[in-house]
């Protein structure tokens, strides 16, 4: 029995112009022809399929191109399939369709010579002539080269390519030139501009594209030019783009002003009557080894010294409270990357150092010494005046757990880095 499917027959684009800069010839002309001085016609096949349809006689083809003064379309090839084509459901089409609009119609003829009307199918395509772009020079413009730096603040995502054959993106399309896809390509994904700022169309040697800087992901890349044939320049050194940070590590340091304060335990409220150290500052160290489009990741070092003192009258006390932790950290880059989201977290060490009650008459308690784990969570703003300096506001939280008591304070900070 013939089936009762029949599929949507594909035309697959066969027209390939290399190096074609003027207007081409057309495309049942021989290759060997010269068009001009700097182009010239290559062939080759044109093969129409379709899908098997099961024990079939035989399929017949026919094809009509549209004729623009008359409005309607024109028969222009019309063929039976013989045994070796009915069995591979396809047709080399000689001589070859030149560009243009066309529809087709597929016959299904069963095994009895007769011919199923039911399954008479039909559609509509385009054959395009395809030119062979060409890519002379990728550049970014604001740094005059062919890479990419992502940590520069002033990035814009602008990139130019020059050659030839460089037509017009799928929105200007015509049955002529077809249509040119521009994008950067290596063997993990495409990128895709966001827009075309501009592009040359008298001449077709030069497009300008902006691509989204959150899209560009560090690689090496070609830069592709691809016509709608699937005709697409050569990869070498002139089409070659790279996506890089210019350092490969960062190295953060940076001092802050630090008021901890304590949130539970009532051990200092009690003997020394605050819960708020304002005589504090911090140092800390970032080290980002891994850097991506996405975020760095890194770890922290942070040491934090507090100094506590009260007065009661008939006595005081004193001490040092320092605080020391190793974290991982996430960075996550916004605005061209000049301000910085950062979350940590960590655990480490709570020293309470030398904390002695002092009495009259120089009479002093044994100092109170402790080591104490502990652990802290928290996030922090950058925002970077130049390409090294920045200024950031966060806050911690940090909870010691000492054998007497569980304390936990919150750590505000604010201060001024450096990036190495």
């Amino acid at each position: 029995m013939v089936s009762k499917r029949l599929c949507c027959a594909v035309l697959l684009l066969s027209l390939f112009t290399f190096g074609l800069y003027a207007q081409a010839a057309d495309a049942n002309q021989s290759a060997s022809n010269s068009q001009n001085e700097n182009s010239e016609l290559n062939q080759i096949v044109q093969k129409f399929t379709w899908d098997n349809m099961g024990d079939v006689l035989k399929y017949g083809i026919s094809i009509e191109k549209y004729d623009s003064k008359k409005d309607d379309f024109v028969l222009c090839y019309e063929h039976e399939t013989n045994e070796e084509e009915t069995f591979d459901c396809s047709v080399i089409i000689e001589p070859q369709l030149p560009p243009g609009n066309y529809r087709y119609t597929i016959e299904v003829y069963n095994i009895l010579g007769g011919l199923e009307e039911e399954l008479t199918t039909g559609g509509e395509f385009i054959v395009y002539k395809a030119y062979r772009p060409e890519i002379r020079s990728v550049s970014y413009p604001l740094s005059m080269s062919s890479t990419i730096y992502l940590d520069d603040l002033d990035n814009d995502g602008i990139i130019k390519i020059e050659g030839r054959n460089l037509f017009t993106p799928s929105s200007g399309m015509d049955a002529d030139e077809g249509h040119t896809s521009y994008f950067l390509q290596n063997k993990q994904r495409s990128i895709y501009p966001e827009e075309i700022l501009s592009i040359d169309e008298k001449n077709n040697r030069e497009v300008l594209f902006q691509f989204d800087m959150r899209n560009l992901e560090v690689g090496n890349y070609n830069f592709v030019a691809q016509d709608s044939s699937g005709l697409h320049n050569e990869f070498n050194n002139a089409s070659a783009f790279a996506i890089k940070f210019k350092k490969a590590v960062d190295f953060d340091i940076s001092a802050d002003y630090l008021v901890p304060i304590i949130l539970h335990d009532q051990t200092f409220p009690d003997y020394m009557g605050a819960n708020v150290w304002p005589l504090s500052g911090m140092v800390r160290l970032n080290f980002f080894p891994v850097k991506r489009n996405w975020g760095y990741i890194g770890v922290n070092l942070n040491v934090s010294f507090t100094r506590m003192f009260t007065d009661k009258g008939g006595y005081s006390i004193d001490g040092n409270l320092l605080v020391g932790h190793a974290r991982f950290v996430y960075q996550l880059p916004l605005f061209r990357r000049r301000f910085m989201i950062e979350l940590h977290a960590g655990g480490g060490v709570t020293y309470f150092n030398n904390f002695v009650f002092h009495f009259p008459h120089n009479l002093d308690s044994a100092p109170l010494n402790s080591m104490d784990l502990s652990f802290s969570a928290g996030l922090d703003f950058q925002f970077y005046i130049n390409k090294r300096l920045f200024v950031e506001l966060g806050a911690d939280y940090c909870i010691t757990f000492n054998p007497d008591t569980i304390m936990g304070m919150v750590m505000p900070f604010a201060g001024v880095g450096w990036q190495f």
